[in-house]
Parts: C-alpha cells; structure tokens; sequence
C-alpha cells in the first residue's frame, strides 16, 4: 500500500473538539441538544431526502445515522475518529439496528464505489477541512451518489457585508449558549467554516445541481441534486 503524498490533507488530526476522548464525545451529543431540536432536524432531513425505504444513506455517526436506521433506510456512518465510532456502535446496537454500518473513514477516501448510495447527509462535519479540500470532499460525495441522489449539508458558513466581518463572528458567538461561547469562540479562530458564497460555489463546481438553500443566522442548510 503506497503512503500519502505529503501534500495531502490529514483528515484524521483532530482539529476543534478531541473526539479521541469517549467522554467529550458524549458530552458533545449532549451539548448539541440543549439548543438544538435534533429529533425535529434529523425529521425534516428525512422529509427532505423524499426516500422510499429501504434506500441507502451516506452520513456521520451522529443521531441522524440512526434516525435513518429506524426509518427503515440502510445507513453507512462514516466517521475519522474511533471513539466516535465505539460510541455510535454502542447506541445503535442498543437500538437494534443492525442496518447501520460504521466505516472509518473521512471525506477525502470514502471507500464506496461510485453511485453507491441514494443520498447522503452531512451535518457540521465539512467545516473541519479547508475550502481547498472542501472541494475534494464534494467531488468524493458526487461520485458516491446515484443519478438523482440528494445531498443534504447543514453546516456554519459566515455572511457579512462590505468589511464587517467582526459583527458577524460577535453574533455568531452570542447565539450559542453560555456554556458553549468560549467554543464558538474557538471555532472561528481556529477551525475551518467558510462563507456562504464560497460553499454554493464549491457545490456547482463539484457538479451538484441546487435544489433549495436556507440560513437560520450563521448555519446554512444546502439541499442539492446530483
């Protein structure tokens, strides 16, 4: 097996929260909903798929994995940290779903044949890459998914006028809750969330057509078609 070039991006450092800690991982989930309705999110993500199970559906290894798996739906939940995984094996055997398969992996070697699955989910995930391999990303999902497959991507991606790029990242942070300032803090420091008009063109050029975009603040949710 020949080794990377090494101008390519290593997915598997950890870059914001350590997912190599078990605990944090669960302290994560747990975080996520206090301010966020996921049961309503992973709903509507389904709605907006518009899937007939059982069809196959490329995601993380967060809740909408095995919101997918109780729906009927074949899930491959593909994650780079192994703790993430140990701790998403662990619910979804809990749950009985068998259905859900866990690969680690990251976006840049999915480890799928091209047109392997019906849609795929991605859910505050790509901001942990630069724009550059962003891209990279995109065009591995596009050829993962079937003619027609849906991608829905729901992530951080800044917006502002002009030069105003402080009032952005200020509101950015006085959404999250209290506790998780300092966080939100930390991401626009140090992590990789672009901007919206950055994300749409990565979509077109990994050759997704759009369907719908939407903004709720500083989180956009794409809906586009292969």
């Amino acid at each position: 097996m020949s080794s990377m070039p090494e101008w390519q991006w290593d997915e598997f450092r950890q870059v914001g929260t350590d997912y190599a800690d078990a605990a944090e991982v669960e302290r994560y989930e747990q975080r996520m909903g206090q301010f966020r309705n996921i049961a309503a999110e992973d709903a509507d993500i389904l709605t907006e798929l518009a899937l007939t199970p059982p069809s196959r559906i490329g995601t993380g290894t967060g809740h909408f994995a095995r919101c997918a798996g109780k729906a009927g739906h074949h899930v491959a939940a593909v994650d780079v940290s192994p703790a993430m995984l140990d701790y998403a094996r662990a619910r979804a055997s809990a749950d009985g779903l068998a259905q859900v398969q866990f690969h680690h992996a990251g976006f840049l070697n999915l480890p799928f044949d091209p047109s392997s699955f019906d849609a795929a989910v991605t859910v505050a995930a790509l901001h942990h890459l630069p724009d550059v391999w962003k891209a990279v990303a995109l065009a591995n999902i596009h050829r993962v998914l079937k003619p027609g497959g849906r991608l829905v991507l729901r992530d951080i991606a800044f917006s502002w006028s002009h030069a105003d790029h402080s009032s952005c990242f200020d509101a950015f942070v006085e959404s999250c809750p209290a506790s998780m300032r300092h966080e939100a803090q930390r991401h626009i420091a140090k992590e990789y969330s672009t901007l919206d008009w950055i994300m749409l063109g990565l979509l077109e050029h990994a050759g997704f057509r759009r369907i719908s975009v939407q903004h709720d603040g500083s989180m956009m949710k794409c809906i586009y078609e292969k």
